[in-house]
């Protein structure tokens, strides 16, 4: 079995994945614009940049697909969205009960909406800094001991990404319970 179609059927083996959309060439660069010009689309606030270097590496592999996928999709190892300064991280987004359970009880974490926390000292720290929303590249455990696959790489998509995608894919995009994950992987040679 070629490597993209093992690829595949696994994702269509994992809970909370409900369907596969396989993106090509022009469709690459479509999404890389929406993601350069995410700071237009969302409008922060001066100062603020969104960057996507996730997306960046998963769209310059050679197979890239977009998975349309439930909550029940398993959260990642470590945070996808970050707040940081330079390389310092001021704020990251969290969902382990236990990490949230121990940062509620903690002063100089302040919660913004129910995933996102700031660290107090480390913005006092940053001030003057110019400050960036990073969606970080993440793995995909399930597919990376897939035989003759190799840099496996996945991202969570701006709102704007996102939104093409799911037209792109015909996909409903008012389900505010469904989201989209780019995951892009080589052939090993």
């Amino acid at each position: 079995m070629a490597p993209v179609d093992a690829v595949i059927r696994k994702l269509r083996s994992i809970a909370g994945v409900i369907d596969l959309w396989q993106v090509e060439n022009a469709d690459r660069k479509i999404i890389l614009e929406l993601e350069k010009n995410a700071n237009e689309n969302v409008g922060l606030a001066i100062g603020v940049e969104i960057s996507n270097p996730g997306a960046t590496l998963a769209l310059q592999r050679e197979f890239a697909l977009c998975v349309n996928h439930s909550p029940c999709l398993r959260h990642p190892m470590r945070p996808i969205v970050v707040l940081a300064a330079d390389e310092h991280i001021l704020g990251e987004e969290v969902w382990e009960p236990a990490k949230i359970a121990r940062l509620e009880s903690d002063s100089n974490a302040l919660f913004l909406g129910n995933g996102f926390v700031l660290y107090r000292d480390r913005v006092n720290e940053a001030r003057e800094r110019r400050l960036r929303f990073e969606y970080r590249p993440q793995g995909f455990p399930q597919i990376e001991t897939i035989e003759g696959v190799c840099d496996v790489t996945s991202a969570t998509m701006s709102p704007a990404a996102d939104s093409y995608i799911k037209r792109k894919a015909r996909w409903p995009s008012a389900d505010p319970e469904t989201g989209t994950v780019l995951v892009g992987f080589n052939k090993q040679a």
